[in-house]
């Protein structure tokens, strides 16, 4: 049990490593990038969300904006839309169990909110809360509707919740 534990925490920090170097500013032809972080404002459950062919993650009905997945490149040109594309998961009759609505495959482009706010400060250097809250890291992927998408900067997972 003792050996999972560790092999679990070390895949859990070559994970976090290699996703922490990507948001970073270090490439002048990608920029910054993001961590992606799904809200769902519809009743129905959106799931294989990808963003620009970056795995974005699946959002329940009515939730999201509490976990991130690691990480939509940067670019050098924000300016330019990015393909959306996940489906609206299947609904079931809850007595019969049968399928009532199968999965709905759905692909749309959007725009870009801007250029993220990201601050090209060190580990090594002190951060501040003011800091912390003007660093704009993670893309919130937001279901307006069953037709509307929208893609808004925010500087937390939960941030994204109030978009």
């Amino acid at each position: 049990m003792k050996f999972n534990n560790i092999l679990g925490n070390v895949m859990l920090a070559v994970l976090l490593a290699s996703c922490s170097s990507l948001p970073s500013t270090s490439s002048a032809d990608q920029g910054p990038g993001l961590w992606l972080v799904p809200v769902n404002h519809t009743d129905r459950y959106a799931s294989n969300i990808f963003v620009d062919g970056a795995w974005a993650g699946n959002v329940g009905r009515q939730g999201g904006g509490g976990g991130a997945a690691c990480c939509i490149a940067g670019r050098a040109d924000w300016s330019k839309p990015v393909e959306v594309k996940w489906e609206w998961g299947y609904e079931v009759d809850p007595i019969t169990k049968k399928v009532t609505i199968p999965d709905e495959p759905h692909s749309t482009m959007v725009a870009l909110p801007g250029v993220p706010k990201r601050l090209n400060k060190s580990i090594k250097e002190e951060w501040s809360r003011e800091d912390y809250m003007a660093d704009e890291a993670y893309l919130c992927v937001i279901f307006r509707s069953r037709e509307k998408v929208e893609l808004a900067y925010s500087y937390s997972r939960g941030g994204c919740k109030q978009k």
